[in-house]
């Protein structure tokens, strides 16, 4: 499902790095905070906070099933511990092999245009998601077994 902010949003992180995220912000209070009655000097803004969604090119596959042409996979990152599941997502992988799989050095789990092209070192957008316990895993499966047939 693509995502639903309008271009530009900056609620909106589907496909913007932390660092971008920051840029846009500052941009926005330079730009818009003395209008709106803020009037925040661009020299007291923080440096950059954590990033609020994970880093997509630190993570660790924990587990992998082919479901024919669909990939389900169990992924862990590390830079979302706090998050629910510590950090660990299941995504499904419509019309994606192990071997595409291998050349990622990049899985982000938002959802995001599935026509936007990407490099082969990044992961499609997922088809869905699910939580990472064993429930959310059997569903992944049913839900990929669902697509292919």
């Amino acid at each position: 499902m693509p995502c639903r902010h309008s271009p530009g949003d900056p609620a909106c992180t589907s496909g913007n790095s932390p660092a971008d995220l920051y840029k846009k912000g500052v941009e926005l209070v330079t730009r818009w905070g003395p209008k709106a009655g803020f009037g925040v000097p661009t020299n007291t803004i923080p440096a950059a906070p954590e990033p609020p969604t994970p880093d997509a090119e630190r993570y660790q596959i924990l587990d992998v099933a082919e479901v024919q042409s669909a990939l389900v996979v169990r992924v862990k990152y590390p830079s979302c511990e706090r998050c629910s599941y510590e950090g660990v997502k299941v995504l499904v992988f419509l019309e994606t092999r192990p071997t595409d799989a291998l050349r990622w050095t990049r899985i982000d789990p938002h959802f995001g245009d599935p026509s936007e092209k990407r490099r082969g070192s990044e992961a499609p957008s997922p088809a869905a998601r699910f939580p990472a316990s064993d429930e959310g895993w059997a569903d992944a499966l049913e839900y990929a077994r669902s697509k292919v047939s």
